[in-house]
This record gives structure tokens, sequence and C-alpha cells, in this order.
């Protein structure tokens, strides 16, 4: 059954049994999962109510077998409904709600507030964007009343506003089985081969559950989900997503090929805080990083040179850069 028939059957269901939403937090496709959350208000006992449906079980029209409630207090409600009121007023407008990734058909969430008569539709990728703050507690407040295996999904939407995750903006999101799939066609660049001129790749190392790749001075990053067979690319230069460097990229991880990057840590002087870096190399400007999802130069009057620390170093290779640069 179709996601958008779950929903009008949900929409039935509430009406029968005089149930107001108030809040829903519709996801869809994400992790090709589908989910349903809302704060209702029942009419008939006068309670406030948190409905949870895993809407993927759902195959008939008998939905009210598959929703799980509990119970909200009111007080929780009412604060929940004065921080959401705060930031509402920049929002009404509609093309104003929208804060989709529209290269990416999945990993949708939409959140529909009831207010005044009025209802107000937010869109997103993935995460909750940092300017959708206000949503921050009534998004946990719904998530703690769903089944604890849905922590782990409460934890990566709202993983932009707590400055947790690396808000990576993938560029484009394929359902495609990598180890099985004839990667070609989904680069239509490639029909021209004779044309194309393949790129050296220096470094390429799954770290973090991504794949970091540098081909030709270019930064790839492959997020792969492999029980779900989702493929999410990002390139620093948008042009490149659907290239024979991408390409290149993925036919590597396939064949489970990797060139390790160097590891590094350093402080910087301004901060005083010391980070980790996938590092490429050095120059006589600074240390070649991975800084923001970009290739970077941290310049040398910014790091503490005596604290640099390499984490880890085949054949010794950047260490020996680093001798050579600090001697000059």
């Amino acid at each position: 059954m179709q996601f958008d028939k779950k929903l009008n059957l949900i929409k039935r269901v509430l009406k029968k049994k005089k149930e107001l939403p108030i809040i829903e937090l519709k996801i869809k496709d994400y992790n090709n999962s589908n989910f349903y959350l809302s704060l209702l208000y029942n009419q008939r006992i006068e309670k406030f109510k948190v409905l949870y449906i895993p809407l993927d079980v759902v195959e008939d029209t008998k939905i009210e077998e598959y929703c799980c409630y509990q119970f909200m207090e009111v007080k929780s409600v009412i604060y929940i409904m004065e921080e959401i009121k705060k930031g509402l007023p920049k929002y009404e407008k509609e093309k104003t709600r929208d804060f989709r990734n529209k290269n990416i058909t999945n990993f949708t969430l939409e959140l529909d507030v009831y207010l005044d008569k009025k209802q107000y539709q937010f869109y997103a990728t993935r995460y909750l964007p940092k300017e959708l703050k206000f949503f921050f507690e009534a998004v946990v407040m719904l998530f703690e009343h769903a089944p604890n295996i849905m922590s782990e999904l409460a934890t990566e939407i709202l993983s932009v506003i707590m400055n947790t995750n690396e808000n990576i903006e993938y560029q484009r999101s394929l359902n495609c089985d990598l180890e099985t799939s004839d990667l070609k066609i989904y680069f239509p660049s490639l029909q021209n081969e004779k044309e194309l001129k393949e790129g050296k790749i220096d470094f390429l190392e799954n770290v973090n559950g991504k794949y970091y790749g540098i081909i030709e001075k270019h930064l790839v990053i492959i997020e792969y989900n492999n029980n779900r067979k989702i493929l999410n690319i990002y390139c620093d230069k948008k042009e490149l997503v659907y290239s024979i460097y991408t390409y290149q990229i993925l036919q590597k991880i396939k064949n489970k090929k990797e060139r390790k990057f160097f590891k590094i840590n350093i402080t910087d002087k301004k901060e005083n805080i010391r980070y980790n870096f996938l590092c490429l190399g050095v120059t006589k400007t600074g240390m070649r990083v991975i800084k923001q999802n970009k290739i970077a130069t941290i310049p040398w009057k910014t790091i503490k040179k005596d604290s640099i620390k390499i984490l880890e170093d085949k054949d010794n290779q950047l260490k020996e850069e680093l001798e050579k640069i600090m001697k000059s």
C-alpha cells in the first residue's frame, strides 16, 4: 500500500476517534523505512496523546491494529507549543517552510503544525535544519513516546541541531546494490568512454562509516547502507557527482581497494583546542587536510608545530615530510 494511502487511513481513524492532530511528523523512505508520529488531542476523554505507527507493517485497511498510544501531560504540551509559537512568525509564507534537498528524493521529513485553525507544513531532507530549532523539544517528545528502537533514528534526525554530525549535504541518493549492480547505468557521462579521462586516486578509505576519496585534487564522500541498498554521494564540485571520477571511486569501493589517509591530531593556536584530521600531506605553507568536507590547508602560523601528533602514517612518509619542513 502506498505511503499517501496509509496517511489517508490515519486521517479517517483520527476523525472516527475524534482525535485532533496538533503536531505530525511523517517520515518517508528514510533508509527505505516509513513512520508516522503525532501529538493528538482526544476530544472524547479530553486528553493529549502521542501516536506512533510503523507504516511499513501496515498492509491492509485495519490501521488501528498498528497504532501505539501514550498519554502526555498538559504542562509538557503547553511548553512545547509555546516554543513552536515563538518560531512560527518567520514562516508564514509557504515557500519559506521547504528545506528539502531537491536532488534527493528519499529521506523525506514532513513536520505539520495545526495552530489557530491554520496548518503549517515544513519539509526537510534527512536532518531537521538549525533554522527549525524551535521544533527540537517537540520532536524529542514524539520520539520519547515511541519504542526505544526509534532512538537511533531520532539522534540522526536531530544531529544537525545538536552539532553531532558532519552535516554532509549529499547531492545525489541512489537505490543501488553496490556489490551486484552495473554502476555504469547510473552514469550517463560514461556513454562516450573514449572521450573520458580517468583520474588518479590518491586516497580512499572508510572512516566512521563513510568512504572518503581524493581523486584529481577533488574530495568525494560516499555513504552506503548495505542493508537498505542506498548510496549517497557528495563531491566538493557538484558538476562531478555523475562523472567518471565518482564512478572510479565506487568501483574501487566495490572491489574493496583502499589507500589510507594519514591521520593527525593538532592544536589550534587561537582556540587552543585539539582536532583530529584526515591528512593528505604537507606543503611549505601548511598541512593539507579534510576540513568541513573540503580539502583545506591549515597554515603553519595557526599550528603549534611541537604539538602535532601523528596518529597513522604508513612507512613513516608523513613523518619524513614533516621533518623536512621543520628543518627548512
